[in-house]
């Protein structure tokens, strides 16, 4: 999830149509190549990679940044968050910091964490690939494709369904366990 979050692959353009200047985007950059904006009365040619929030592209934050793409920005931040969060939390359970009586509760409650953090990211993949025919948002979206990052994004969803089955597996192990230690009788 953090190469998708800070990589700028997640929109690309095909490099062969000479006519398309919007060359990629990410979640906090876009490039382009000569690029002109329409409403921009200075006729400011855009050529590189931009930070979003760059005072370069402040012309072009509006139509760059709708009120989706601002929330898919903040799901996904919030969705790394929670993962990060949620793996402190099992460094902690690892080495045992927790008491013994608490295991069961905080692999469930990691397993809920990684539930929530995949809800969050189906929504931001299902939003962002919908929207990306917006065009409204970048130039000619026909000419553009979703690219590695939104790949990557797409994999590390797997693998937090994959992290939250595993986690909710443990717990109902670690709920099996005789609290008390006792030995078995046979």
């Amino acid at each position: 999830m953090l190469l998708a979050f800070a990589s700028p692959y997640w929109v690309e353009s095909f490099g062969e149509f000479a006519d398309n200047r919007f060359v990629k985007a990410g979640l906090w950059e876009f490039c382009f190549d000569d690029y002109t904006f329409y409403k921009d009365h200075n006729g400011k040619r855009y050529l590189g990679c931009f930070y979003i929030f760059s005072q370069e592209i402040r012309p072009l934050w509006e139509w760059l940044s709708p009120p989706w793409f601002v929330a898919m920005q903040v799901m996904v931040s919030l969705s790394l968050l929670v993962q990060v969060l949620d793996a402190i939390c099992l460094v902690l359970y690892i080495f045992r910091l927790f008491p013994d009586y608490l295991n069961a509760s905080v692999l469930k409650g990691s397993s809920i964490v990684m539930l929530f953090a995949l809800a969050i990211i189906f929504v931001v993949l299902v939003v962002f690939g919908v929207k990306k025919e917006d065009r409204n948002w970048v130039p000619r979206p026909d000419m553009n494709y979703l690219s590695w990052s939104y790949g990557l994004c797409c994999i590390s969803g797997f693998a937090t369904l994959f992290a939250a089955l595993a986690l909710y597996k443990a717990s109902q192990q670690e709920d099996e366990k005789d609290p008390y230690n006792y030995p078995k009788n046979t």
